[in-house]
């Protein structure tokens, strides 16, 4: 079963396909926007008397409603070597595979369409959906992505997607551990500043928290293949922990700068702390 969650924007689409969200378009909506000569919006079920008895120029006018409206959703996910921690089956790219599920269902949910691409050095065309309307995540796409092996040395492609979401303003998940530099994570968050993104940001508690308090530990970066042979010790695990925490309180900043505070994914989804997020703004 697809864990479901629920999402909302602040923001008006322009998108006149019928659809869940507050819109700029006028149609059969139910929310009031104002009177308009019968002639500008020719539907006489609408006729507002009291406002035609008001009109100077003698005109029927009828009542004008703003319609609901679709948007677009999409998923860009990091799939950089950093991306395979947690060994073959149990890494962030399995927990990338299961949100983009859950976010490909709620958007259906929402009749909303969904893409997604996702990226190590340049967009993988290999892994790609175009914006559709889906019956959540396929399962041959779904099981492709969950048993990829990540070898990217970068998630430079990140930078580059932005002009392949098209025109219209889009709800826009970007998953990653973001173990970026602040000035990469800056411009990837910049490149997409017409959007409204959601930094989903995931981290497994194996990286820091469960680090033995004594004994050797090997510890390799997946991208740069530099390794380090440490001997672990309390005050060492505690500097750890508390850098973790402090580039935490680096990532809310940023992405607050940009829009929105991030999400963050641990060892599962929380699907109702996803939706939380959401309703709490």
């Amino acid at each position: 079963m697809i864990p479901e969650f629920h999402y909302r924007v602040s923001w008006r689409s322009h998108r006149a396909h019928p659809g869940h969200h507050r819109s700029v378009q006028t149609g059969g909506g139910d929310e009031f926007y104002g009177h308009a000569p019968l002639t500008a919006h020719p539907d006489p079920r609408n006729i507002d008397v009291r406002a035609t008895l008001h009109d100077p120029f003698g005109q029927l006018m009828v009542r004008v409603f703003r319609q609901r409206s679709s948007i677009p959703v999409y998923v860009l996910a990091d799939l950089s070597a950093s991306m395979g921690f947690g060994g073959p089956v149990n890494n962030k790219v399995a927990s990338v595979a299961a949100f983009t599920a859950a976010a490909a269902f709620a958007a259906y949910r929402s009749g909303d369409p969904f893409g997604f691409f996702g990226c190590d050095e340049q967009v993988r065309r290999d892994l790609q959906l175009p914006l559709r309307w889906y019956k959540g995540l396929p399962c041959e796409f779904q099981q492709r992505l969950a048993g990829l092996k990540t070898l990217g040395s970068s998630a430079e492609g990140l930078r580059a997607v932005a002009p392949l979401l098209g025109r219209d303003r889009g709800l826009v998940f970007l998953v990653s551990d973001f173990h970026l530099g602040h000035d990469e994570t800056a411009a990837i968050l910049d490149s997409l500043v017409r959007h409204d993104v959601v930094p989903i940001i995931v981290w497994r508690e194996a990286e820091f928290r469960d680090l033995p308090a004594w004994g050797w530990i090997d510890l390799e970066d997946p991208e740069t293949r530099e390794h380090r042979r440490l001997f672990m010790r309390p005050r060492l695990r505690e500097r750890f922990v508390n850098r973790f925490l402090e580039r935490r309180a680096e990532l809310v900043d940023v992405c607050l700068r940009y829009g929105r505070k991030p999400f963050f994914l641990g060892d599962r989804l929380d699907v109702d702390a996803l939706t939380d997020y959401f309703l709490t703004g």
